[in-house]
């Protein structure tokens, strides 16, 4: 992913670079770097507010999600996919432009070409925010709010859910297309008590006891950015009534950086085991 954002700002800034040269030595007029900064610095700003209006918009809105007493994360996650592009894109432009209308004209007083003087600022603030996207996560927000919001149109209590983690529901041996916006196929709250595990999800609830759970394993996902982290998934590996097994790997939800859900990740595998073999579970 790092080797994709560097090779197209990369080919871009040299693209740039080769359609600025002059083609004969007639040079053009160059434009009162001045009136330049101040554009910039104009459009840097409007690219920029609304860039955060949109961000606070749709974690407000839950995405422009208004209905809850339905399934809503395939929704919502399909609706993340877009904005994230529209919201990401809007402040990465307007944080570059701003920049560019400070260090432009200082890269240009040292000899770069003007064209790349001012994209050079706007392609490093472009790949400083995806590479910053790797490890923070600035949807938590989203996800923790469709949750909270879902549950308790279900009925699920704020005070209950200070009991619970929340938590996303995949299957490991799902398929690439499986993981289109988010890997998670459903959101939801994970309790565990003496006697049993117990989810309430989006689109799935159930309670297992000791006897429905074959094996309990870690496991990292080696197609997910949460590699970075070292982040191993707990995988339950359910008996259910036909005799089949399937495997439930969860994820841990509502948190700010891939630090913070490793930690999460965790404690929450070790409650869990230690539930298993019958230790303390709290």
């Amino acid at each position: 992913m790092i080797v994709v954002i560097i090779g197209i700002s990369t080919f871009f800034f040299f693209r740039g670079h080769s359609l600025a040269a002059p083609s004969d030595q007639t040079e053009e007029p160059q434009q009162n770097p001045v009136i330049r900064s101040i554009i910039f610095l104009v459009l840097g700003a409007m690219a920029l507010g609304a860039g955060l209006v949109g961000y606070f918009i749709v974690i407000l809105t839950g995405c422009l999600t208004f209905n809850y007493n339905r399934p809503v994360w395939n929704s919502v996650k399909a609706k993340k996919y877009l904005v994230n592009i529209v919201v990401v894109v809007g402040l990465s432009l307007g944080l570059g432009f701003m920049l560019s209308a400070v260090i432009g004209p200082v890269l240009a007083g040292l000899g770069m070409p003007p064209t790349q003087a001012n994209l050079l600022p706007v392609l490093a603030v472009l790949i400083g925010f995806q590479l910053m996207q790797l490890w923070v996560l600035i949807w938590s927000p989203l996800e923790k709010r469709t949750i909270v919001k879902r549950l308790g149109a279900m009925g699920i209590t704020p005070e209950q859910l200070r009991d619970a983690t929340l938590v996303g529901l995949s299957n490991p041996a799902s398929g690439t297309v499986k993981r289109f916006a988010a890997i998670e196929e459903d959101v939801g709250a994970l309790w565990v008590t003496p006697d049993r595990l117990a989810y309430r999800g989006d689109t799935e609830q159930f309670d297992l006891a000791r006897e429905h759970i074959v094996d309990i394993e870690r496991r990292a996902d080696n197609r997910s950015t949460s590699v970075l982290a070292g982040i191993a998934h707990p995988i339950l590996h359910v008996r259910l009534a036909d005799g089949t097994v399937r495997q439930i790997r969860l994820h841990v939800e509502g948190f700010w950086t891939l630090g913070q859900k490793r930690h999460a990740m965790d404690g929450l595998a070790y409650t869990i085991q230690n539930w298993y073999e019958g230790k303390v579970y709290a």
